[in-house]
């Protein structure tokens, strides 16, 4: 090989390194890849389970993303185009790759960060030398921020008072402008042209970095028997008359007014709260198996959450996210009959006629005795219920007493200082909606339940809806404790053609109550949404789909590896300013998703996909097959937890509860009080490999073809839960302003080359240990070495959070931001390490996450290219 291609290939490694270094030290990124589109794609499918087979067919829609638009290239270009094609293009060569320069004028390349602009620029990986960005006024030069699948990532902050921009770019000799065009002459460049969103929300403060947990009414507490199913959405007719009496002595048949099916129909039950989820009850042996898991109901109510409004408290939970309540026969009542008037079953099915100590300055119908299933009855001939309310009025609206039980829930959260949210599917309704088949309504619908909000009359009967939730029955905003309204709205569910109007009623809403909290469930362009006004932030469930890819799945197919895994969490990051990432949503699992405890044993798959019992997904409790779940999922958690972000517990996560899909992701709460529960059961095929190296609490059947084993919480997954909201509460200002930034990544050239040879010198200090003082000659295995390590700082406190991906326990000398000082582990106070030339030596073990705070200030950051003393 000559020397002069040796020398081009050195520096081709070299600015390969330098690359992607600058891309872990700096604060960076906004590039939406085909990845993290289409995992938003998948999860907006599985978004539509929480509707029965019924309404299921009308929610299932899939999102068309268009394929990213490339500037045009001008026809003088051509030529150097076809060039670029049959030589291999690399930075310094004078060979610029056209074809692969990608910017578009929208949110996936331009974020808006409080008085600037995020400006992206996509390039051929290793392709160019320099990129400069020239805009009304001034240039700047764009920093290398990432790189992986051949493209290179550059990004620039300018005044968002700029109303066009071009690129110039730059490689050896040859120099080309960029706008809407490309050319090699400036005059003939169309520039880009940029003006500021006027839609955006206004932020409220105290989401920010805030925790969320979110809890599905109806599987978390039964606190009130009387208020238990005694019929589901298939209606009264296809079971027999209930038996029994609630505790005021009415029988239950008399709760409602209905045609009950006869003595040969089943009778409608409860499924037991500690019973084996799979088995059934006789009613669903009976009516409609195919859908049987799916309508079922435990008896979760209000009351049961007050009841365990101390218990989220203590946890380190901020805020609460309640599964729709409002009146419908499904259990998830997200297929709504009435948006303004809470489920009975959560509530009173019999009214008792009190204030639940509330300052009530509205209407009110909640008679002692009165049955409120049959006050919900429409009459479509008066265009009115029993209640007397013309639902196109709200100055007839009153509140029941269901109606005053979510009030006084919020009421006593804000006594305890937590905050409550609402999800709303705010364009889905029931087949029993009062305007569905009504003639008078028939230009309420876009197709099938799917509510028209470009109706002003659809729209202002959603927006007052709100309101009341909102405002409380006093009717009034109040600050803290003393208020009875809701402080957000969570929108799980709307179709593309619904959002113009969905921003509208948010607009109107945050009008109401000044710091109401508005975001989204999922889409597939949340910046776009945000900078619309639909909502203040929302869900990216890109966050755990990429943590995933890179700790848990080992098939290459679906793994993805340190240095690809920390440029998309920097992609991800930098899609949102960073005050609205302080906000975004954190979910690792939830109700649309099997639970992250059972993922951590269902690997190399994309995430919530082939996760439903029959697809071979396998439910057994996690640490019963592998013992090292428990350390996994740990990992997970923290790394949830260790952002500047919001995190959101699905309940029972903390618990360690596990579950396929839906509806197994939905098993009831696991509490202590609630114990003994019985065995849970699964298909023994799934385990045919595995059944002798099964604990021995695993019961196998192999006649009846199941495996049983046993269901408990597990206390070790909950305190580190504890210990990681201990952290966030401690340090709320770090996790509510702080930037983040990668600091080291194993698989990164650079690092790698000295994490290895520090490891060579390790063991090769154990073999001379081990022959100096025990005349024995060892030879160490080398530890299976992954980490990644990254930041959280305000300027002064500074976190760092070391990733062990690895299965082994190893030293590492990892580098720091501060040059002295100490750093102490937030997870185990009795370590502290003490910096010394720039790096600290700690130990970490299999799957371990250090979580290391430093709050030294006035310290020079040795990760800054520009050291200047403040």
């Amino acid at each position: 090989m000559s020397f002069k291609l040796k020398m081009k290939l050195l520096l081709f490694l070299v600015s390969s390194v330098i690359s992607f270094s600058a891309s872990v030290q700096n604060e960076n990124l906004h590039e939406n890849v085909n990845d993290t589109v289409n995992i938003q794609e998948n999860y907006l499918i599985s978004a539509a389970k929480r509707n029965n087979k019924k309404n299921s067919e009308n929610l299932e829609k899939n999102e068309k993303v268009n394929d990213n638009d490339k500037a045009d290239v001008t026809d003088e270009n051509a030529d150097v185009s076809k060039k670029n094609e049959l030589k291999y293009s690399q930075r310094n060569d004078g060979i610029i790759d056209l074809n692969s320069l990608v910017h578009k004028e929208d949110t996936e390349f331009r974020v808006l960060n409080g008085n600037n602009v995020k400006i992206m620029l996509k390039t051929k990986n290793n392709d160019i030398y320099s990129a400069e960005i020239v805009y009304d006024g001034g240039k700047k030069l764009m920093r290398g921020i990432g790189n992986y699948g051949g493209n290179e990532i550059f990004m620039a902050e300018i005044p968002s008072s700029v109303s066009s921009y071009y690129f110039v770019l730059t490689d050896d000799k040859t120099k080309y402008y960029m706008g809407r065009n490309i050319s090699k002459n400036l005059k003939d460049i169309e520039r880009f042209e940029f003006s500021r969103s006027k839609k955006l929300t206004t932020i409220p403060e105290w989401a920010r970095g805030s925790v969320g947990y979110q809890i599905y009414i109806d599987s978390f507490r039964n606190g009130d028997v009387d208020n238990d199913a005694i019929f589901n959405e298939f209606g009264t007719d296809d079971f027999s008359e209930p038996t029994g009496e609630i505790r005021s002595g009415r029988s239950k048949k008399d709760l409602v007014l209905a045609y009950w099916g006869g003595n040969e129909k089943p009778q409608f039950s409860l499924n037991e709260w500690n019973s084996n989820y799979e088995e059934k009850n006789e009613w669903e042996e009976n009516t409609l198996n195919d859908v049987q898991n799916y309508t079922r109901y435990y008896g979760g109510d209000l009351e049961g959450i007050i009841e365990k409004l101390d218990y989220i408290k203590e946890l380190g939970v901020e805020y609460i996210i309640l599964s729709s309540p409002f009146y419908s026969l499904s259990n998830h009542k997200y297929d709504t009959i009435y948006f303004n008037h809470v489920d009975p079953y959560f509530g009173y099915i019999e009214q008792t006629g009190t204030s639940k100590g509330l300052d009530i300055k509205s209407k009110v119908h909640n008679n002692n005795g009165d049955m409120e299933l049959n006050l919900l009855i429409f009459n479509p001939e008066t265009d009115k219920n029993l209640l007397d309310e013309d639902l196109l009025d709200p100055k007839t609206w009153v509140w029941t007493d269901s109606d005053l039980k979510l009030a006084s829930l919020v009421k006593k959260a804000h006594q305890k200082g937590l905050k409550v949210v609402l999800e709303v599917a705010a364009d889905t309704t029931s087949n029993r909606f009062f305007a569905i088949n009504n003639k008078e309504f028939s230009n309420w619908y876009l197709k099938d339940t799917v509510l028209d909000l470009k109706n002003p009359e659809v729209r202002n009967y959603i927006e007052n809806a709100m309101k009341k939730w909102i405002l409380g029955p006093d009717g009034t905003f109040k600050k803290e404790i003393y208020d009875d309204g809701i402080d957000g709205i969570r929108y799980v569910y709307y179709d593309n053609a619904n959002k113009e109007y969905i921003a509208n009623i948010t607009e109107n809403l945050k009008k109401y109550k000044p710091d109401l909290l508005i975001t989204g469930e999922v889409s597939n362009s949340i910046t776009k949404d945000i900078e619309d006004g639909i909502y203040d932030s929302g869900a990216d469930y890109n966050i755990i789909n990429n943590i995933i890819k890179y700790t848990v799945n080992t098939n290459p197919n679906f793994r993805i590896g340190g240095v690809e895994f920390a440029t998309k969490l920097n992609e991800i990051y930098n899609r949102y300013s960073s005050n609205r990432f302080n906000m975004t949503q954190v979910f690792i699992g939830s109700l649309d998703t099997d639970r992250i405890f059972s993922g951590m044993i269902n690997p190399n798959r994309v995430y919530d996909r082939n996760n439903q019992s029959d697809q071979g997904y396998l439910n057994i409790r996690p640490d019963l097959y592998d013992g090292t779940a428990v350390n996994k999922l740990k990992r997970v958690v923290a790394m949830q937890m260790m952002l500047p972000a919001t995190p959101i517990i699905y309940y029972g996560d903390e618990k360690g509860m596990w579950g396929a899909d839906s509806p197994r992701n939905r098993k009831p709460m696991l509490w202590e009080d609630y114990e003994p529960y019985d065995n849970e059961t699964d298909n023994i095929i799934k385990y045919k490999d595995r059944l002798r190296s099964l604990p021995s609490v695993v019961e196998v059947n192999e006649v009846q073809k199941w495996i049983s084993y046993p269901v408990k919480s597990n206390p070790d997954i909950e305190n580190h839960y504890r210990a990681l909201l201990k952290i966030r509460k401690e340090h709320k200002n770090l996790f509510r302003n702080g930037k983040l930034r990668i600091l080291e990544v194993y698989s990164d050239p650079k690092t790698k080359g000295r994490i290895d040879s520090e490891i060579t010198a390790y063991l090769d200090d154990q073999k001379r240990r081990a022959k100096l003082y025990q005349g024995r000659d060892i030879n160490p295995a080398r530890p299976n070495t992954d980490f990644i390590s990254y930041e959280i700082s305000d300027g002064n406190e500074s976190m760092i959070m070391v990733v062990n991906n690895g299965s082994d326990e190893y030293p590492l000398s990892l580098q720091v931001p501060k040059l002295f000082g100490f750093y102490r582990n937030q997870l185990n106070l009795k370590e502290n390490y003490a910096i010394s030339d720039k790096k600290i030596q700690i130990n970490v073990k299999p799957y371990e996450v250090k979580v290391l705070y430093s709050n030294a200030k006035n310290m020079f950051d040795s990760f800054r290219e520009n050291k200047n003393k403040k």
